[in-house]
């Protein structure tokens, strides 16, 4: 082989080389980044958007590489979104369970694969996750429908009775929604004989939700208070009651789980009673507020969730508020942040 043969055989060496050690380097340098993934339970509303993007405001801050689906409140396809999640090789996985049962087949195939998993804002009966985040579902729907109780007591005739007749709108049965927060309005509710609930079904929906009002109302039942299990679903019941003749959203009590901008905008016209914030922005491991009104958080056990979780796992217990018209335009909500993209 001549000089010059020889030289071009080194230097398309010293190239295919230094590409192989360029590629190396950079799987290298991928791989010391963090992959992580979201398994929201839908975006459907402004407090799941910021659930959402606050996951990954967080992942950008901290040079976290991050992926993430929403299932539309459908356990089926949360369930095929996570495993494909687990199959793109994420290190990681955050997921919002939308059935507390159903979701345990993603924590068999985490823990399978090796992925550690940590539950936010939903939950679900598994010993796999290394955490839960949240208030609390159930306890906070306790609070709500005790509001309720005092409200029947105080505004209903007769004064001083507890009775009167209580519409709840349901996420469905055997969703995160109604287990929990369900279970948490049924607790004390069903304590007073006098007090009737009718349990319609609007799977979390505004749309649904206005029809199943409207038509609990055409069926010629007064209705005395509303517990809706999110936001979404009481602007739908503050919709129908502002259509539907000789009743208006200030003659019925409406108690809800969510206090985003459009239920504070609600409850500051005076047609919302009470909402309970969760911080969908600190679930997902990012706090914007310099006051803590989210704080303290406590570390507890999922057993003292709720019974219907029977395999323990930590819960990292936040804070959360209750919004009426005293506090809903105070600038520390998360609904009146000025959040950029958003």
């Amino acid at each position: 082989m001549n000089l010059k043969k020889t030289l071009l055989v080194v230097i398309v060496f010293l190239f295919v080389f230094s590409l192989v050690i360029f590629a190396s380097a950079q799987k290298v340098e991928a791989k010391e980044k963090p992959f992580i993934g979201l398994a929201a339970h839908a975006v459907r509303n402004s407090w799941e958007d910021l659930y959402a993007k606050a996951f990954n405001w967080y992942g950008a801050d901290k040079g976290i590489v991050t992926t993430w689906t929403q299932a539309g409140y459908d356990s089926a396809t949360q369930i095929t979104q996570a495993k494909r999640l687990i199959d793109m090789g994420i290190d990681g996985l955050i997921i919002s369970p939308w059935n507390v049962k159903a979701l345990r087949t993603v924590m068999d195939y985490a823990k399978e694969k090796g992925v550690p998993v940590i539950c936010t804002n939903t939950a679900v009966d598994h010993s796999y996750p290394l955490m839960f985040v949240g208030y609390g579902a159930k306890r906070g729907a306790r609070q709500l429908a005790e509001r309720i109780v005092e409200y029947l007591k105080n505004k209903v005739e007769p004064i001083g009775k507890i009775q009167g007749t209580v519409l709840e709108l349901s996420s469905g049965l055997g969703t995160s929604e109604d287990t929990m927060r369900g279970g948490g309005f049924h607790e004390v509710v069903d304590q007073y004989k006098d007090v009737k609930v009718i349990t319609v079904v609007a799977e979390s929906m505004r749309d649904k939700a206005k029809t199943e009002t409207l038509n609990t109302l055409r069926s010629g039942e007064t209705i005395n208070a509303i517990f809706a299990q999110n936001g979404s679903m009481a602007l739908g019941a503050n919709s129908a009651l502002k259509s539907h003749p000789g009743i208006t959203p200030k003659d019925v009590f409406i108690a809800t789980v969510d206090a985003f901008p459009d239920i504070i905008e609600e409850i500051l016209a005076g047609n919302i009673d009470v909402g309970l914030d969760q911080p969908p922005a600190f679930y997902n491991r990012i706090d914007p507020w310099r006051d803590p009104i989210w704080a303290p958080a406590k570390i507890k056990h999922m057993n003292e969730y709720s019974e219907e979780i029977t395999q323990d796992h930590m819960w990292f217990q936040t804070n959360a508020v209750f919004v009426t018209i005293e506090n809903a335009d105070s600038p520390l909500l998360w609904g009146n942040f000025p959040l950029p993209g958003w």
